[in-house]
């Protein structure tokens, strides 16, 4: 009985081999023709009919996408190597317009892949007349200048301070201006040039070149500001038999310039004098002439001290 067994497996066994790899085979054909199914967001891109008319809104923009796939041909698949792009065709006007996404608006990576079902299939779409419009370009300014300082919005510059701009007409009739990109003031005590783009915006398109020159003035933001307790000092003598002193050796004064130099300003910054040569003996009234940091001026006219000239005893 044994011997029966083993003969059984010996005989033919060149056959019963290639039996075994043909099964094999099939199998592994088998598994890998498994197709399996996965949903994927794909973008939607809308191409208008012309170039005089243009997509301003779409009911969509992504679509959900069931694909059926070869499971060998599935891990190289993704959304990536997929696109979906749906061209309107034979309108001539301006309005809301609906179409059904189909398969031939796809582009697979390959031929096995099928796509399933779409979500949503149908897409409603507004088009939108296309114009040209010229608008002022407006500088956009983020940030202040340092302390005491500010730009001088009225006389920045722009070289060219309007552009011509292309876009869908409801859009480009509400706008009055467009804007660069933003500038930073932050820190700033000096004025600067700067060559800057035109900021971009949605569905709409600068014609020719989309930069502008600016040219923006940073200035002292001046104010004014009392300073009391000015000492007064004596500059000179009456004559040689004489002296002088101030009955009052303290004024306050009231003096405009930078904000950020006044901000600073002590009353043992400034120079306040009295020239008393040659004057007479008494008390009279005599001009405190000042010497100020540079920016800053007196706000009135020269201040008086009493100044008293007595003779000397000897």
């Amino acid at each position: 009985m044994t011997r029966f067994r083993l003969s059984w497996l010996i005989e033919n066994w060149g056959i019963k081999l290639i039996a075994l790899i043909l099964a094999v085979g099939f199998w592994f054909y088998v598994v890998s023709e498994e197709s399996i199914e996965a949903t994927k967001t794909i973008p939607l891109a809308i191409i208008s009919p012309s170039n005089q008319l243009r997509v301003v809104k779409s009911s969509s923009s992504f679509l959900e996408v069931t694909f059926q796939s070869p499971r060998h041909l599935f891990s190289a698949f993704s959304s990536g190597n997929v696109t979906a792009r749906h061209k309107i065709e034979g309108i001539q006007k301006p309005g809301d317009y609906s179409f059904n996404v189909s398969v031939n608006d796809f582009t697979l990576p390959a031929p096995e892949i099928r796509v399933v079902k779409i979500f949503p299939s149908f897409i409603t779409v507004s088009l939108d007349e296309v114009i040209v419009k010229k608008l002022p370009v407006q500088v956009d300014l983020v940030g202040e200048p340092a302390y005491g300082y500010r730009a001088d919005q009225e006389a920045i510059e722009l070289d060219p301070n309007a552009v011509l701009v292309e876009g869908p007409k409801a859009a480009l009739e509400k706008m009055d201006t467009i804007k660069t990109e933003p500038i930073q003031l932050v820190g700033r005590v000096r004025s600067f040039r700067r060559t800057v783009k035109i900021a971009v915006l949605p569905e709409i398109r600068v014609v020719g070149d989309a930069i502008t020159e600016v040219q923006i003035p940073i200035k002292a933001e001046f104010s004014e500001r009392e300073i009391p307790d000015v000492h007064v000092k004596i500059l000179g003598t009456p004559s040689a038999d004489r002296y002088a002193r101030v009955v009052t050796d303290q004024i306050a004064i009231t003096l405009k310039g930078p904000q950020a130099v006044l901000d600073k300003l002590a009353a043992t910054d400034i120079l306040a004098y009295v020239e008393v040569e040659g004057l007479k003996e008494g008390i009279q009234e005599v001009p405190v002439k000042l010497i100020l940091p540079p920016e800053v001026s007196l706000k009135e006219k020269f201040p008086l001290a009493s100044v008293e000239v007595k003779k000397l005893k000897f």
